[in-house]
């Protein structure tokens, strides 16, 4: 299964990608581990930051690398990007689609990863649907995704 982080491996045909991957470019000042906190607030944790994945999908696991920054956007390689949202104490979903091309530049379609993360100090884990849409963005594929994260 072709993957964006995949480097070095067979070619294969383009097929759901279950997970984010490597920022092109990690920003400055992302790699705290805390989020600031409302007035009179503790401080929560936050997957803000750069992310090493292990992915599981249909038997399969890759690595992977994810950043998400303190705005709520979310990177992956290949031009992918999408948004994370804190959904409570240690909670996190996040939102991301990334472009499939062919050999030749020409647009094959896109895959969609929705996942809803537990965070824990400097690990979180995450499960979700990756879904495949081929160029005229009819709905092709969908698998359940799970992921581990350790922050980089």
């Amino acid at each position: 299964m072709k993957r964006s982080a995949d480097t070095g491996r067979r070619r294969r045909t383009p097929a759901v990608v279950a997970a984010a991957v490597l920022a092109a470019v990690p920003m400055t000042g992302t790699s705290t581990a805390v989020a600031p906190a409302e007035a009179g607030a503790p401080a929560a944790a936050s997957p803000v930051g750069r992310w090493a994945l292990k992915v599981s999908f249909e038997g399969h696991t890759y690595d992977s690398t994810v950043q998400f920054t303190p705005g709520g956007t979310a990177f992956i390689v290949g031009g992918g990007a999408g948004r994370w949202s804190r959904t409570g104490d240690g909670r996190f979903t996040f939102r991301i689609a990334e472009p499939m091309w062919s050999e030749k530049g020409d647009y094959l379609g896109r895959v969609s990863v929705e996942q809803s993360a537990r965070l824990t100090g400097d690990t979180f884990t995450s499960s979700g649907v990756s879904r495949q849409y081929d160029a005229d963005d009819v709905l092709t594929r969908s698998v359940r995704a799970h992921d581990t994260g350790t922050r980089s």
